[in-house]
This record gives C-alpha cells, sequence and structure tokens, in this order.
C-alpha cells in the first residue's frame, strides 16, 4: 500500500448515481450549499491540512425519524472502505454511532446533517452523510504526544482517491441492502463493528438507539440523536478530527 498523500490530484472514479464535487474548502459547507439546488447525488470531497473529508447529498423519501438511520448506512459503507485500503490484520471499529478507530485508535468520523427545522414526522428535503478522518499528523512535532490517534499516511493505507472510490460503491450497496433486506441488514453490519465486541443479540439498534443487554437482564441505552449531536471524535475549535 503506497503513503497518504495530501491532496487529490486526479478525478474519482463514481458510480453513475453520483457527481463530484473537489472542493476548495469545507467538504461539508460546500455540499450543504448544493443540496437545496443540486438535490440528491453530489458526492463533495477534499484532503487538504491534514484532514481528509467527504460529504454525500441524499434525498430521503421517510420521515426524519426513520431516515436519520441513514447515518448508519454511511458509517457501514465508510467502515468497509477503510477496511479494504488497509492491512487485513488491523481492524476498523466504530465507537456508536459516530466514531472511527482503526486498531483502537482514532482516526475521525462521521456526521449526518439535516435541514433547520425539520420535525421528526417530516420527509427532509435532503440529507448530508459527512466524515471525516485523519490523515496525516505531519504538523506534530511529536505526535506520540497524542497516543490515542492515528492516521491513514502513518497506517499506510492506500490513497484518497481508492478509498472514496470504494466508499461511493460501498454506500450504494448499503442502501440496496436497507430497500431489499429491511434495516436489518444495515445494523447488523454495523453493529459487528463497534467496540468493545458482544455477543451476537446483547446488542441491538431500537430505532436507531443502541441498547445493550448483559446475561443478567440489565440494559442500557444510547441515544441516537443525543450521540449525533455530541459528536465527541471532533474538536470544533480545531475543525476536524480529535488528535
Amino acid at each position: 500500500m503506497s503513503p497518504m498523500p495530501t491532496v487529490q490530484t486526479s478525478p474519482l472514479v463514481l458510480p453513475p448515481p453520483f457527481t463530484q464535487v473537489a472542493a476548495d474548502g469545507n467538504a461539508l459547507q460546500e455540499a450543504l450549499r448544493l443540496a437545496p439546488v443540486e438535490g440528491a447525488g453530489s458526492f463533495v470531497y477534499r484532503c487538504a491540512g491534514g484532514v481528509w473529508s467527504v460529504a454525500v447529498v441524499l434525498e430521503p423519501e421517510v420521515p426524519l425519524a426513520t431516515a436519520r438511520l441513514a447515518v448508519f448506512a454511511g458509517m457501514g459503507a465508510l467502515g468497509d472502505a477503510l477496511a479494504a485500503h488497509c492491512a487485513p490484520e488491523r481492524s476498523v471499529r466504530f465507537d456508536y454511532p459516530d466514531g472511527i478507530r482503526y486498531d483502537k485508535a482514532r482516526l475521525g468520523g462521521g456526521r449526518l446533517s439535516v435541514p433547520q427545522g425539520c420535525a421528526e414526522d417530516q420527509v427532509p428535503d435532503w440529507l448530508v452523510f459527512s466524515a471525516e478522518l485523519i490523515a496525516d499528523r505531519d504538523h506534530l512535532a511529536d505526535p506520540g504526544v497524542f497516543p490515542d490517534s492515528t492516521s491513514l499516511k502513518e497506517e499506510e493505507f492506500d490513497g484518497p482517491e481508492a478509498i472514496m472510490e470504494t466508499f461511493a460503491s460501498y454506500l450504494m450497496l448499503y442502501f440496496d441492502r436497507w430497500k431489499h433486506q429491511g434495516f436489518a441488514a444495515v445494523a447488523e453490519r454495523y453493529l459487528a463493528r463497534i467496540d468493545p465486541p458482544m455477543l451476537s443479540g446483547t446488542r441491538v439498534l431500537e430505532d436507531g438507539d443502541l441498547v445493550e443487554r448483559t446475561p443478567g437482564g440489565a440494559e442500557r441505552r444510547i441515544r441516537l440523536a443525543e450521540g449525533l449531536a455530541a459528536c465527541r471524535w471532533r474538536d470544533a475549535e480545531r475543525d476536524g478530527p480529535r488528535l
């Protein structure tokens, strides 16, 4: 595998539903600008400043309460794409609902943006699934000061174009599974990547909330909306993934 470059140098090869947009600035902000105008399919990306970012515009056909579950399709697709372009003996895992870890180190995460004021029982005009990953930590004099994080470059992932192209293909696959096999097909694959691992059936998604049940009958529930709002993997002041 080749080291991670910091800037894309060639167009992506994406499936037909997607229209690629190489962002000059923040990929999510560009996708939010395009969403009401261009509609579904805009695939905005950027790799600069040590951060790999992508944002995809979606057009759901169901109320927000159900449409919000699209975050699991996005996360699942991103997890599978990363796993396809890293060393096979290492693991890509999730911190529910939106954090991504590689071999236990924080790599970044995903977000789901919705139109302001959209009610839970209202069909959103659009959604944007976005993700940011630490591309490199070259600006750090001593990366060892941040042992809880890592980067695509340090872990020798394949280049950003390959990861984004694979992500786009997997995203289509996940939505196809959802349509023909039901949301359970998406949830099962997402749950398999949550840290720490648990026995099958002891961890489930109920309306997007994570419910964990112990053998003794105790139950813990983590609310999806609250978890997405917290965005614990991201540093707002740095405007990127936490180091």
